[in-house]
């Protein structure tokens, strides 16, 4: 099924899907894309492309769609719903037969009470396969969406911003380790966090749990990469995940990649083989 505004795929020949699946070490489908969300709004805002989003999106979506006001909102909104569904629908064909995939428009992403997006049939029946993740910062929209599992996806554009927040999701030792792994220059310390935080995201997106667990909870302890590649990525970042008494119950997989100006992370957890 061809993606109405395919010309606003970026795409990264270096982070391909079967790639990230090895650094996680997943072994089910699984989906991702990267939207360029001033693109979408070119697009989108040209004569006659408002069929494009009637036929991509659900009627209850165009009812959403509707109720933004702001152009920033509406545009995330938007690339986001955009993202999800191409990266379902395309893991969706690989995983049925192509008679079994409905209309974009017959799927409707839909939020917990946590916001955590679930995709729907036009039956209002949450398709239990098919695990979506969608994130996005600044011009980018991400979106993944894995089968017998739960996902999580986070892109941050790296700013200074970074470093008033750092104490609330970096420990010492953590930056010891970005320290160690990346020989930080102090042009790219803000890049280095910026992984960290999006790796962190990634991992509490994937939780599926009522109280997400909290950024200091996830302990980075190692950082991988091929040592032809330790510099340019992509990478994988491992974590210890620690209950509120300390204990680590949970060791977990991020891939993790700079995109020209964003940090972007990747996760996945098969729940054929126990519960995170």
């Amino acid at each position: 099924m061809e993606f109405p505004l395919e010309n606003c795929i970026v795409t990264d020949q270096q982070f391909s899907a079967p790639q990230v699946q090895e650094l996680l070490h997943y072994p089910h489908g699984l989906t991702w894309v990267l939207l360029d969300l001033q693109l979408l709004d070119k697009e989108v805002n040209k004569p006659g492309e408002e069929r494009a989003i009637i036929n991509s999106l659900s009627r209850e979506e165009m009812n959403r769609l509707n109720t933004f006001t702001q152009a920033k909102r509406k545009r995330e909104w938007l690339g986001g719903r955009f993202a999800a569904k191409y990266t379902a629908v395309r893991l969706l064909e690989r995983i049925e037969s192509q008679k079994n995939v409905m209309h974009w428009s017959s799927y409707t992403i839909i939020a917990d009470e946590n916001g955590r997006p679930f995709l729907s049939n036009s039956k209002e029946e949450i398709i239990q396969h098919c695990d979506i993740s969608i994130s996005h910062s600044g011009s980018l929209a991400a979106a993944m969406a894995v089968h017998k599992g739960y996902c999580g996806i986070d892109i941050q554009k790296v700013t200074q911003k970074i470093f008033k927040v750092s104490n609330r999701f970096c420990t010492h030792d953590e930056k010891q380790i970005l320290q160690d792994f990346f020989v930080l220059e102090p042009e790219n310390q803000a890049a280095h966090l910026t992984k960290l935080w999006a790796a962190k995201e990634a991992l509490r997106k994937a939780s599926y749990l009522r109280f997400l667990p909290g950024f200091l909870e996830l302990e980075l302890i190692e950082i991988t990469a091929d040592p032809l590649q330790q510099k340019a990525g992509p990478w994988t970042f491992i974590f210890n995940w620690k209950n509120p008494d300390g204990f680590t119950h949970k060791t977990c997989r991020v891939a993790v990649t700079q995109v020209e100006g964003y940090a972007l992370a990747l996760t996945a957890r098969d729940v054929t083989v126990g519960s995170m």
